[in-house]
């Protein structure tokens, strides 16, 4: 069945180093698919409820695909760093450590995709954590 998330829907989640809004899950409209909408603060800025500075993660045995919407960033996958900004696409491999930093005076913000329904079960933070 074909569904419209409106603008401002979804469920807030508290995440290290970002603020996050998961728009479809499992959890959040019982979707076979993951989308959350991210947005990273400029560092030294307070981010709130996930304050603090997120390092690389992974998702074990999951492709994402981030949509990067608004700001300037930098993204790292291994010891491979690139320069990212509005309407770059990043294709990050299953498994594969990585993280997102802002490198901008605004937010960074992102549109996250998962194709699975529970993201936490199969995230991985540094400190060996899920989210």
């Amino acid at each position: 069945m074909t569904t419209v998330i409106p603008a401002g829907g979804g469920r807030r989640l508290a995440l290290p180093g970002r603020s996050a809004i998961e728009l479809v899950s499992g959890a959040e409209g019982g979707y076979p698919v993951t989308v959350r909408q991210v947005s990273i603060p400029p560092e030294g800025a307070v981010a709130g409820a996930g304050a603090g500075r997120r390092g690389p993660h992974r998702h074990a045995g999951c492709t994402e695909v981030i949509v990067v919407l608004a700001g300037a960033g930098e993204f790292t996958a291994g010891t491979t760093s690139w320069p990212v900004g509005p309407g770059d696409v990043i294709v990050v491999s299953p498994g594969e450590p990585h993280l997102t930093r802002n490198t901008g005076p605004g937010e960074l913000v992102s549109l996250c995709f998962f194709p699975i329904p529970d993201l936490a079960a199969v995230t991985t933070e540094s400190g060996g954590t899920s989210g």
